[in-house]
């Protein structure tokens, strides 16, 4: 018990040092990014760009959620976009086409992306396969049963209380609605990784799988739990998409995957588990969006936009695996501190 306690100490404070680094420079590049794309864009900072840019950056911060569900425990979700697309098309046909309730719609089909998410986490538990090949395989699955479904159509025929959320200000011209959602979620999810046991035995699965399991953890359990939470991110990160477009597109999530990864890593997720940047994550989307929205304004071509994405990808990886070289290399701490966290374990177990 001793051992559980150090090692949810040790968690908590890495993932606090790492994540106040992370923000710090994520913020400082997103000042310098909107002061030089201030000066040298056209209507950069205008309301209804940064309007705009409210919308996506809230959309962008869900779809890095959603993988970061996932990285948390130390796997990989290659299906965020097609989990998102099953969901949006199966809450378009209810609402769009069998006319039922727009909540009703949007949260059997929430229901659906959380299950399939949970299904992939199954598979992988069952099959001892890799969730990369498992979520690869079930992204091509999903995407399949998508167009077969549709025919490749979309849906348009929105009623206005959907059309609305996604179109609507928040307080003030320049911010979107779509932020509600967003902030909803970030709040969920820390207080899941950071004052609840369930949130600390998923840090502990990606941190040593094998001692969690020694520990009592059940990661079978966390397993499904982790990829079901992304699931259920990954539908919701559709239906704003869905809500901003004002239509249920086959096609939906087909860009998702390198926001997905970026979003995460850049905020200070690590690939290999065990540590969590909730803060980092919401400032990466912004300062993503603030670099795509900002090539815009410089009149720059959408493809150039894909090879930053892509760029700011790879070096988000580097900076990752150098971060975990170093962490790897400190001296271990001692376990002094454990007497009163084991107190806090025990009370919140």
């Amino acid at each position: 018990m001793r051992a559980m306690a150090f090692s949810r100490v040790s968690l908590a404070g890495k993932g606090r040092l790492l994540g106040q680094s992370t923000v710090g420079g994520l913020l400082l590049l997103t000042a310098v990014s909107w002061a030089i794309y201030g000066i040298a864009g056209d209507g950069f900072l205008s309301s209804f760009n940064l309007f705009t840019l409210s919308q996506t950056a809230s959309e962008t911060a869900v779809i890095g959620m959603a993988q970061l569900a996932v990285f948390v425990i130390g796997r990989l979700n290659l299906a965020v976009g097609a989990v998102g697309a099953v969901v949006v098309m199966f809450a378009g046909w209810l609402i769009g086409i069998l006319g039922v309730n727009p909540i009703v719609g949007i949260v059997l089909g929430l229901l659906l992306g959380t299950a399939g998410g949970a299904l992939m986490g199954w598979l992988e538990l069952v099959t001892g396969l890799s969730s990369f090949i498992i979520t690869l395989a079930m992204a091509s699955i999903y995407v399949g049963i998508v167009l077969i479904q549709s025919g490749g159509a979309a849906i348009s025929s929105m009623p206005q209380m959907v059309t609305d959320f996604g179109s609507n200000q928040l307080f003030l011209p320049s911010l979107s609605l779509l932020l509600i959602p967003t902030a909803v979620i970030a709040i969920g999810l820390w207080y899941l990784y950071h004052r609840s046991s369930w949130g600390w035995q998923m840090l502990a699965v990606g941190a040593n799988q094998r001692a969690a399991e020694l520990s009592g953890v059940s990661v079978p359990r966390i397993v499904i739990a982790s990829f079901a939470i992304s699931g259920l991110l990954a539908g919701v990160a559709g239906i704003m998409e869905m809500s901003r477009v004002a239509s249920a597109l086959p096609s939906l999530g087909a860009s998702w995957l390198l926001l997905a990864f970026i979003v995460p890593i850049l905020g200070g997720t690590s690939l290999s588990g065990g540590s969590v940047s909730l803060a980092g994550a919401l400032v990466a989307a912004v300062f993503i969006e603030s670099i795509n929205s900002g090539l815009e304004s410089l009149s720059v071509s959408a493809y150039w936009q894909q090879f930053a994405q892509a760029l700011v990808l790879l070096v988000a990886v580097i900076v990752d695996q150098a971060r975990r070289r170093r962490s790897l290399r400190r001296p271990v701490e001692a376990p002094q501190t454990a007497a009163n966290p084991l107190k806090d374990v025990q009370h919140a177990g």
